[in-house]
């Protein structure tokens, strides 16, 4: 069984098939992301900790400095991990490179920021009720296997 295909036409008359990521692929890409945005807000995390007390030791109540300082960031590193690096890498996150996926257009061109951000937005439903489950569903149904952020991106 082959893996369902979309025909851009080009241009230049010559016409170009991508192969569609299926849930596997992205799955896989999902799964890359998540533990590098973990990772990299967990570090951030322990780094920020270790310089806001200069040390490993903790008071019972750090002060407001310690939830902006330290937390703030440690999120900002966790949610924004997607939209940032599908932005600055055109389409693409570490994960999605090592798995051959890319984003793309139905016109086959790379999104710009505001599409990226939109589908980004909505990965908060996909993520709905459990662990991605929604988005894996519309992956799954769908006849482009696409989220609902990327129906809502186009």
């Amino acid at each position: 069984m082959s893996s369902p295909q979309i025909t851009l036409q080009t241009v230049t008359g010559v016409d170009v098939e991508l192969t569609i990521a299926g849930p596997g692929s992205r799955s896989y890409a999902f799964i890359i992301d998540w533990h590098i945005r973990l990772l990299l807000a967990l570090q951030w995390l322990l780094v920020g900790h270790l310089i806001y007390f200069g040390g490993l030791r903790m008071t019972e109540n750090p002060g407001p400095g310690y939830a902006l300082w330290v937390w703030l960031p440690t999120l900002l590193i966790y949610f924004l991990y997607h939209p940032v690096l599908e932005i600055a890498m055109r389409g693409r996150t570490p994960g999605k490179r090592i798995s051959g996926v890319r984003l793309v257009t139905r016109e086959g061109d790379i999104p710009g920021a505001g599409p990226l951000l939109l589908r980004n937005i909505f990965r908060l439903i996909d993520s709905l009720p459990l662990a991605y489950l929604v988005g894996l569903i519309t992956v799954v149904l769908t006849q482009h296997h696409v989220r609902v952020g990327d129906l809502a991106a186009g």
